[in-house]
């Protein structure tokens, strides 16, 4: 009997068991089956009700804009992808409408298929029945989460611009401009309203004009020079733009004379070469392995035009006033070896090697001269460079500087401010020079000039000073 009691409560135990074993199965899958359905619903509701809005950047040229420009910049979202990108114009109560676009969804989620979408806007004011003045660009990008009820994230912007279509007006103020090939110029005009560029255009290049000197700041002088390469079909004439990028131009009466072309040979000879050669072996790129004779090239053509860049650069240094009076002082006792612009050709043993033209006057005195300034001005440049060794820049305002080459010693510094004859330094050989003497020039904003204009006292009263004298006297 106890056997049989046995057999039959282990039966049960086995039984109940195998039930309990059927319980727990089910229960697993239950579980499975709930984290295999809620985990994903769970991480597609996390990820589309996520709440950072679209990106959204555009670039404009400035906050004055002219009638016709573009505008670029993108919409994006990385996230559910971009559901609608609407850009208009307010002006005047006008919405002008410049793109409305609704992009597509894709898959069971209903991500948007675009991400990033980049925006170019060709506007056209005048197409669009907008006019001068404010107006304010509005744009609005939604995704696709289904925050705010299912409208998705969403982003907003205001821009503030103001359409200017009309160009600036130019009023050229000074008569009578007689120029030479490597000469300088005065304009003196007046603008319609402020600008970001504008000044006296030679060829390609531009002289800026500058305010300030008279009572009126919309009077502007521009000093600028002809160079000596000029052609009578080259442009002459002074340019404007304003905020919006409206650009106006406007000719004056000109006369450019003829001027002769002088050329210099000079021989080069091997005892010059061992002389100087050495003082330019640690120029960056010098060519150690060539030969004396392109040695020399390199640093007269090259190194030439890397130094002549570094001169000109000061000439963005100056201020806004004249500093100097009457006409410019000439090294006292000295004598004139090289003219401006004098065409030079370089002979090493009988044979053409190389070119140059002379842009400044060479003047030779005693042995370590003292070198006056020529005018009032303020040093922005001391240092060593290159070709010219040892040199001072003075500005005299408005873009006018006069430089002081090859000086054996240098007693002025940046910054300081000179009087017409004080002595800068003292004359020397430093740089590409054959014998003691002092390289001058004179240069307008970044071209170099003829100082013996600047020398002249008549030439300066006639081109200069009475052009400034007969605006000033139309002044209030």
């Amino acid at each position: 009997m106890g056997q049989a009691l046995k057999r039959r409560t282990g039966g049960l135990y086995m039984m109940f068991k195998k039930r309990d074993k059927g319980k727990n199965l089910k229960r697993w899958l239950l579980i499975i089956l709930a984290v295999a359905v809620i985990v994903p619903v769970g991480y597609v509701c996390v990820a589309k009700l996520e709440g950072k809005p679209p990106a959204v950047e555009l670039s404009f040229p400035s906050e004055t804009v002219p009638s016709q420009f573009t505008v670029n910049g993108y919409a994006e979202d990385t996230r559910n992808g971009i559901k609608q990108l609407r850009i208009s114009v307010l002006q005047n109560g006008k919405d002008v409408v410049l793109r409305d676009d609704k992009f597509p969804s894709a898959g069971l989620t209903g991500v948007g298929t675009v991400q990033r979408f980049p925006i170019t806007l060709d506007i056209n004011a005048r197409k669009l029945g907008l006019s001068d003045g404010p107006a304010i660009f509005k744009i609005l990008a939604r995704d696709y989460s289904w925050r705010n009820w299912w409208k998705g994230n969403e982003t907003f912007l205001e821009k503030e611009i103001v359409f200017d279509t009309r160009s600036p007006a130019i009023s050229v103020l000074s008569t009578q401009h007689n120029v030479a090939p490597g000469g300088s110029g005065l304009v003196i005009y007046k603008l319609s309203e402020p600008c970001r560029k504008s000044g006296v255009v030679v060829g390609e290049d531009l002289f800026p004009g500058y305010s300030g000197h008279f009572s009126e700041n919309d009077i502007y002088l521009s000093f600028f020079a002809v160079p000596l390469d000029f052609e009578k079909t080259d442009t002459l004439l002074v340019q404007a733009v304003d905020a919006a990028g409206n650009e106006a131009t406007s000719g004056f009466y000109h006369h450019v004379r003829a001027k002769a072309v002088v050329t210099d040979t000079i021989n080069i000879s091997e005892n010059f070469l061992t002389m100087k050669l050495p003082e330019f072996y640690s120029v960056e790129g010098f060519p150690a392995d060539a030969s004396p004779a392109d040695q020399f090239v390199f640093i007269n053509t090259t190194l030439r035009a890397q130094n002549n860049g570094t001169i000109l650069a000061n000439g963005r240094k100056t201020e806004n006033q004249i500093f100097w009076n009457d006409a410019f002082g000439r090294m006292p006792n000295s004598a004139r070896r090289a003219n401006f612009g004098d065409r030079r050709v370089y002979k090493f043993q009988d044979e053409v090697i190389s070119h140059a033209t002379h842009m400044g006057i060479d003047l030779a005195s005693v042995k370590h001269a003292p070198v006056p300034s020529a005018n009032r001005g303020r040093v922005v440049f001391s240092g060593f460079v290159g070709i010219y060794g040892n040199l001072v820049c003075v500005d005299h305002g408005y873009g006018l500087m006069s430089l002081y080459a090859h000086l054996s010693s240098v007693s002025a510094k940046e910054g300081d401010f000179v009087e017409k004859g004080s002595v800068i330094g003292y004359t020397g050989i430093t740089g590409l020079a054959g014998g003691d003497h002092l390289h001058f020039g004179m240069f307008v904003d970044h071209m170099f000039v003829d100082p013996v204009e600047w020398w002249d006292g008549s030439w300066i009263t006639n081109n200069i000073t009475a052009k400034i004298a007969s605006v000033q006297s139309m002044m209030p």
